[in-house]
Parts: structure tokens; sequence; C-alpha cells
């Protein structure tokens, strides 16, 4: 045996067209079975969403907004501690942050429902 012999070199064989096309058929229906699995879940996450109530609160709880996830007000709750008629924009401050309170609080619970799904886009495809 000639040690200088070159080795055995396995060439890539070269895929045909329907080989070619069968294999991207392939990653095309495992890319929209992935799209449709998100897909269940962005409309299961949207119907949790649409179930919670969120709440906002100022003024040490004495100001209380509860909205939905979409932003509408659902009911404000004013305790009489919280009422100084001689300080008016006191009161409106305190409803304010309150909304505002509420409105961050939508953000947190449509972040915290989504973030499985965001994390699930970003690996669309890598299966």
């Amino acid at each position: 045996m000639n040690r200088y012999a070159p080795a055995a070199v396995s060439l890539p064989t070269r895929n045909t067209g329907r080989e070619y096309a069968m294999a991207h058929e392939n990653e095309m229906q495992d890319f929209m079975r992935q799209a449709q699995e998100i897909t269940a879940q962005m409309r299961a996450a949207s119907e949790q969403m649409a179930r919670h109530e969120v709440v906002g609160t100022a003024a040490d709880g004495a100001v209380r907004v509860a909205m939905t996830p979409t932003g509408d007000v659902s009911s404000v709750r004013i305790e009489s501690r919280a009422v100084d008629l001689d300080d008016l924009p006191r009161l409106e401050r305190h409803v304010a942050q309150a909304v505002q309170n509420a409105l961050d609080n939508v953000r947190g619970v449509a972040e915290q429902l989504m973030r499985p799904l965001t994390d699930g886009l970003s690996r669309l495809g890598e299966e």
C-alpha cells in the first residue's frame, strides 16, 4: 500500500430538481405548521387577556380605576378621604395617576401574556 496515495474522497451529490423541490416543500410545511401554532397561541392569549380586569390606584388606594385590557374604563371609585372640596386639582391629579397606573398595568399584562408568543416568533423556521 502506497502511503502517499490519495485517500478516497466522497463528493457531494447534486440534488435533482425534484429532490430540491421536495426538501423545500417540507421546510415550507414545517414553517406553515409553526405559523399556525403561533396564530392559535395568539388567539388564546387574546382571549385570556380579554378576561382580565386591570386596576390602577392612587392616593394610597383611595382612588381606584378599573379598565379592560383594551383600555376601556369600567369603573372609578373615589373614597371620601381622597376628596377635599377646597383642593379639587389634587383629586384630579389622583384620578389621572390612577388611570395612568391602570394603563401601565394593562401594558404589563399584555407583555406577560404575549412574551411567549414573541419568543416563538423569533424561533419561527428554526426547527
